[in-house]
């Protein structure tokens, strides 16, 4: 079975999700698979058959959507969602985040190390993959700071290392272009 068609049969068995959400994400996915078709999409396609979508206020994160790979649920707070911030954007942030994740890592994150990369990198894998239609960036700095670093070590390093959850690659990736940490 081909992963676009496992992907839509996992999206099927959601019954957490309504159709229209269904239709949106399998769209952002056939994006994601074409424009970058060396990932292996078997762990998100896993990932969608259960995922969640649920409400948060600012009062809980004042971030416009947040994933918890723990619990496999995706967080949206409607009041930032609402008119500042392209919900098509959000939504594929948030796919990347899925993605990447095991129920410990979210792409190149994990015990609290290379967060700000992780979200640099998500940011502009998005952008790559649909662009932004808000005036409003989510992640700008975190994005640049990254790209600055990810001229470092190579785009195809970086990918692999975000989609494999292995930071000994952009360890090894610095050390190579005489970075120590």
């Amino acid at each position: 079975m081909d992963i676009m068609d496992a992907i839509k049969k996992a999206l099927d068995m959601n019954g957490y999700l309504s159709k229209g959400i269904k239709d949106n994400i399998y769209e952002l996915v056939t994006i994601m698979h074409e424009k970058l078709p060396e990932v292996d999409l078997t762990n998100l396609k896993d990932r969608l058959a259960c995922i969640q979508f649920k409400k948060i206020n600012k009062f809980i994160s004042n971030e416009v959507s947040l994933y918890s790979n723990v619990d496999n649920i995706l967080y949206f707070n409607s009041e930032k969602l609402n008119g500042e911030y392209d919900a098509r954007h959000v939504l594929m942030y948030e796919l990347l985040n899925v993605a990447s994740s095991t129920d410990y890592k979210k792409g190149f994150a994990q015990d609290g190390k290379y967060e700000a990369l992780n979200i640099g990198f998500t940011e502009i894998l998005t952008n790559h993959l649909i662009g932004n239609e808000s005036d409003k960036p989510m992640h700008q700095e975190q994005a640049i700071e990254t790209n600055l670093l990810s001229s470092l070590v190579g785009p195809d390093v970086m990918k692999r290392a975000y989609f494999t959850n292995d930071t000994t690659l952009l360890i090894q990736g610095f050390a190579n272009v005489g970075v120590r940490f």
